[in-house]
């Protein structure tokens, strides 16, 4: 006699070890728990077609069910997504049907350059008042840098900005390319604090008409350049640069088309110019998450520190892009995550009254899942350095490199200075 979707999924999960008690609840009563400890969450399932689509899909049809309130969870969302992992790290498969549509998503959402548009539209363009509600002030939309668990959002996103230029090694009057500018933060930044030139490249018109907006009110016109074209065409626009930035543009990029990326690096960036490439990686080479690839950022690939480095391998004769240093900044994502939570649940009705409750219910989930994911599923952030060719006179030490804590300090009328320096 065929077991029914209860007993499979009660099978399933009778296999997969997970230190944390849980508690599962079944439609028409019935309820499972792995261990007789007080549960830190629940699963409820509506309905046994929540619970097929679970078996039957894997992340999609989890994902799916809770966007759809056919699964509700109540307690800690992000361990939920870690009994996921676990699940998956059992050798949990969704069925070969089900592996053959993921796999077409995958080559569907290929980074083309029309792919790529329509890839960075779905997301980056759903409205700047969207994202304003739950990023900091000056929409940044990638990994803070906490120097102190203390350290407020705000001030954990002006850490990494200033430790990026650091990085760098900027100096004024140099021109800086930045591929992927998001809302422009990092590029007004740069030009304000350490007086450099600076082009950058983004093909959401959402971001770069906001960013166009921000530098004129912040008075740096010819300070910084935004120009709406793809990374492929900055030879189009600049010659020779000083230094390069990506900051969260490598995800999307596509593993097919580094070398591209590479390739425009190496050649326009003047002789021991310093480029810094900031993106989300993992432990492995491992594809994206169906679920993420299908709803959130369709053409992602998060790629190993060996794929972010085997581009600058491929030509040593000639002159090459060498790593200065690597940083993984993983935990420092799960907290900015956490902020951006809190900052979301905060607005959670007015994003409501915006759009609609599978909307708040996707982007909730994909928000805990990134913040597990980090902390729980082997997801790394990587910060690498590079300079063009060796560079035998200018010794660099690590510690210059990182940010003390203490370089900002807030004044009475709310505004930040930069202590370290004491430029404003």
């Amino acid at each position: 006699m065929a077991m029914s979707v209860k007993e499979e999924l009660i099978k399933l999960l009778s296999r997969v070890p997970f230190p944390n008690s849980y508690e599962i609840e079944f439609p028409n009563g019935g309820s499972y728990r792995n261990q007789e400890a007080r549960p830190i969450f629940k699963i409820i399932f509506k309905n046994n077609a929540a619970i097929s689509d679970l078996l039957v899909k894997g992340d999609i049809g989890f994902g799916e069910g809770y966007m759809n309130e056919s699964i509700d969870i109540e307690g800690d969302l992000q361990q939920v997504v870690n009994l996921g992992f676990c699940i998956v790290d059992s050798g949990f498969k969704p069925s070969p049907i089900e592996a053959a549509k993921i796999l077409y998503s995958y080559v569907a959402t290929r980074n083309t350059l029309k792919g790529s548009q329509k890839n960075i539209h779905s997301h980056y363009d759903l409205g700047n008042d969207f994202y304003s509600l739950w990023l900091d002030e000056e929409m940044q939309y990638t990994c803070a840098y906490f120097t102190s668990m203390k350290d407020t959002l705000k001030q954990a996103q002006l850490n990494k900005l200033d430790l990026v230029c650091r990085k760098l090694d900027l100096k004024p009057g140099e021109t800086v390319v930045e591929a992927g500018c998001g809302w422009g933060g990092l590029a007004r930044y740069a030009a304000k604090n350490y007086g450099v030139k600076m082009i950058s490249f983004n093909i959401s018109k959402e971001q770069i008409a906001y960013a166009k907006e921000k530098t004129k009110k912040q008075k740096l016109d010819g300070k910084v350049e935004y120009i709406l074209d793809d990374y492929r065409h900055i030879p189009k626009y600049v010659d020779r640069f000083d230094k390069f930035v990506s900051v969260g543009m490598l995800e999307h990029v596509g593993k097919s088309n580094y070398k591209t990326l590479y390739s425009i690096i190496q050649k326009q960036l003047r002789p021991h110019g310093r480029a810094l490439i900031h993106t989300i990686g993992k432990m492995k080479p491992a594809p994206t998450n169906p679920w993420l690839n299908k709803y959130i950022f369709p053409g992602s690939y998060m790629p190993s520190l060996t794929e972010i480095l085997n581009p600058t391998e491929q030509n040593v004769d000639e002159l090459t892009l060498y790593p200065l240093d690597v940083e993984n900044m993983r935990l420092h994502y799960a907290l900015t995550l956490d902020a951006w939570l809190a900052k979301f649940e905060k607005n959670a009705d007015k994003i409501l009254a915006k759009y609609d409750e599978r909307f708040v219910r996707m982007f909730r989930f994909y928000l805990h899942a990134s913040a597990a994911g980090f902390r729980h599923g082997g997801i790394m952030l990587y910060q690498v350095l590079f300079e063009n060719g060796f560079n035998n006179d200018h010794l660099v030490n690590r510690h210059d490199l990182l940010l003390p804590k203490s370089v900002y300090k807030s004044s009475k009328n709310g505004k930040t200075t930069r202590s370290r320096t004491g430029k404003k």
